[in-house]
C-alpha cells in the first residue's frame, strides 16, 4: 500500500518525525560503500596482493567481483536496515529507516524490497536516486517501492 505524500506528512507532523537531510543520507551511502568495498577488497586481498603490478589481472579480478559486491550489498542493506532500521553509515549520521504504517523498522519485506531496488539504483549508474529530488519528503525510489522513509533519530536529551 503506497501512500500518497501529503497523508505521509500529515503522519511524520503528528508524530513529531523529520525527514532526514539529504546531505546525511550521502553520507551515510559513501560511509557503506566504503564499507562493503573493504569487504569486497579483504576477500581478494590475497590475489590482489599478489598481482599488484599486473593491471590486466586486476581488472580482471574487479570486473568478475561485480556480481559478489552486489550480493554482499543486499544483503548488508537488507539485514542493517530489517533488524536495526539502518545501516552502519546511517548509524553513524544519525538517521533511520522507518515503514509507513506502523512508523518502525521495516519487515523482512519491506528491507529485502528496498534493498534490491536500492542495487537496482546502483546498477543503473545512480540515475534512480535522483527521484527524491522530486518530493519534498525526499522518498527515493527505493523507499516508494518499499513503503518506508528515511527520517532524523529523534534526540532524547530533554
Amino acid at each position: 500500500m503506497l501512500m500518497d505524500f501529503e497523508k505521509i506528512e500529515e503522519i511524520l507532523e503528528r508524530e513529531e518525525i523529520q525527514i532526514a537531510a539529504l546531505w546525511k543520507r550521502v553520507v551515510a551511502h559513501i560511509i557503506d560503500d566504503l564499507l562493503v568495498g573493504m569487504v569486497i577488497i579483504g576477500t581478494h586481498w590475497e590475489s590482489i596482493a599478489q598481482n599488484v603490478e599486473n593491471p590486466e589481472v586486476l581488472l580482471s579480478l574487479l570486473s568478475s567481483s561485480w556480481l559478489i559486491l552486489y550480493a554482499v550489498r543486499i544483503v548488508y542493506h537488507w539485514l542493517f536496515v530489517r533488524y536495526y532500521g539502518a545501516t552502519i553509515g546511517k548509524i553513524v549520521v544519525k538517521i533511520k529507516v522507518i515503514e509507513m504504517g506502523l512508523l518502525d523498522n521495516p519487515n523482512v519485506k519491506q528491507a529485502l524490497i528496498r534493498s534490491l531496488f536500492r542495487a537496482l539504483s546502483e546498477f543503473l549508474m545512480y540515475l534512480p536516486f535522483l527521484y527524491v529530488l522530486t518530493n519534498f519528503l525526499h522518498i527515493s525510489l527505493h523507499d516508494r517501492m518499499a513503503n518506508t522513509i528515511v527520517v532524523e533519530l529523534k534526540s532524547y536529551n530533554a
